[in-house]
C-alpha cells in the first residue's frame, strides 16, 4: 500500500498528478487509475493549487477525488521511477479520457508491459505522449511498437530511450537490449505513420561531440551508430507523408552518410531536430539552413499564403538573426509580396 508518511510528496497540480519516485505498488496505481475515472469531469476549471503535500491524516483516495473535482480535470500522469513492473499495464483501460500525457518511464517493463501498452494505444484516441524510457524493450518489445505506431494515429510523441541501463557484473555499462534489428523494425513503421512528431529511440546517455564509447576508462561496450539504421530512418521519412519534426536514432554526426541527412531536411519539411547539437551539425551550413526553413514552417507559409504567417514567420527570422529564412521567404514570395 502507498504510504504517506514521511517527507515524500504527492504533487497535485495544474492538471497534472507527479508520483515519480514515490515507491508505489501496481496496485497503488490501481487505486489511483480507478478513482480518477470514476470522477466525473468538473464543469468549471479552477486555477492551479500550489503543490502540497500529504500528512498521515490524508488518504490518497480522497485527496485525488478532491484533486480531480476541485482543480482540473487530470491531463497529465507520471508514475516513473517506480518499480512497478508488467502488472501495472493491465489497468491502463481504467485511465480517464482527460490523460493525453502518460510517463511510465523506469518502472521495470518487459516485453509483455511494452506489449500491454501498444494494445492499449493502438486503439486508444485521447494519448498524445507517452515517456517510457529505461525499460526493457528489447527486439520483441520494438515488434509491438512498431505495430502500434502503424495504427495509432493520436500519438505525437514516443520517448523510449535509455533502456535497460545499470551496471553489469563485470563492472562495464549495460548496453540497450533493444538492437539495430529493433530499430529497423520501428523505423519501417514510420513509413505508414503520418502523424507522431517526436520519437527518440537512442537518447543523450551517449551522445556528445566525441563518443564516449571511444574512451576505456568509463567501461562503455555500446555499439557505434549503424549506418543501416540511419539509411532505414531517412528513407522512411523521405518516402512518406512524415510528421516527423524531431528525431533521436543515435549520434549522427557518426553516421558515414551523414551528408545525406541534408537531403532528409530538404524533403521533409517538418523535419528540424535531428537530436544533435554538435559542432559537426552547427559547421554544417547546408543542414542547418534547411534546419531553420523547417523549424520555422517557412515552406508551408510560402504555399498557403497566408499574409499574416508571412509577417508573422519574417519578423521570427530576423528578430533571431536567421537570415536563410528571410532570403527564402523573400525569395520564394516575390509575386506576393508585389501585391
Amino acid at each position: 500500500m502507498f504510504d504517506l508518511s514521511g517527507t515524500r510528496d504527492l504533487l497535485l497540480h495544474g492538471g497534472q498528478l507527479e508520483l515519480g519516485f514515490q515507491r508505489l505498488h501496481h496496485t497503488d496505481v490501481k487505486r489511483i487509475f480507478k478513482k480518477l475515472g470514476r470522477e466525473p469531469p468538473p464543469e468549471k476549471i479552477q486555477p492551479p493549487r500550489k503543490c502540497r503535500r500529504l500528512n498521515k491524516s490524508q488518504s490518497l483516495e480522497s485527496e485525488v477525488i478532491r484533486f480531480t473535482s476541485i482543480d482540473c480535470s487530470v491531463w497529465r500522469i507520471n508514475i516513473g521511477c517506480n518499480d512497478l513492473g508488467d502488472k501495472v499495464t493491465e489497468y491502463l483501460h481504467l485511465l480517464p479520457e482527460t490523460v493525453t500525457d502518460l510517463d511510465v518511464s523506469a518502472c521495470g517493463l518487459q516485453t509483455r508491459g511494452i506489449g500491454n501498452i501498444c494494445k492499449f494505444l493502438s486503439s486508444n484516441k485521447t494519448i498524445v505522449r507517452l515517456i517510457m524510457w529505461g525499460n526493457n524493450i528489447n527486439d520483441d518489445g520494438a515488434v509491438y511498437i512498431s505495430e502500434m505506431l502503424k495504427q495509432n494515429d493520436t500519438l505525437r510523441e514516443l520517448v523510449i530511450f535509455n533502456n535497460h541501463i545499470g551496471i553489469a557484473s563485470n563492472g562495464l555499462l549495460k548496453a540497450d537490449p533493444l538492437t539495430n534489428k529493433g530499430k529497423l523494425r520501428i523505423a519501417e513503421a514510420l513509413r505508414y505513420n503520418s502523424t507522431l512528431q517526436m520519437i527518440a529511440i537512442d537518447g543523450p546517455r551517449l551522445h556528445f561531440c566525441k563518443p564516449p564509447y571511444l574512451d576505456p576508462s568509463l567501461g562503455l561496450s555500446l555499439p557505434r551508430f549503424d549506418p543501416e539504421v540511419g539509411k532505414a530512418f531517412r528513407n522512411a521519412l523521405e518516402e512518406s507523408e512524415s510528421a516527423i519534426e524531431s528525431i533521436q536514432i543515435g549520434n549522427v554526426v557518426d553516421d558515414p552518410n551523414f551528408h545525406q541527412w541534408e537531403t532528409t531536411l530538404q524533403k521533409c519539411e517538418n523535419l528540424h531536430s535531428l537530436g544533435s547539437e554538435c559542432i559537426s551539425v552547427r559547421a554544417n551550413k547546408k543542414l542547418m539552413r534547411w534546419r531553420a526553413i523547417n523549424a520555422l514552417k517557412a515552406r508551408k507559409v510560402t504555399r498557403e499564403g497566408n499574409a499574416d504567417e508571412f509577417i508573422s514567420t519574417v519578423s521570427t527570422a530576423v528578430q533571431y538573426g536567421v537570415i536563410d529564412v528571410v532570403y527564402y521567404l523573400m525569395r520564394n514570395n516575390v509575386g506576393f509580396i508585389s501585391k
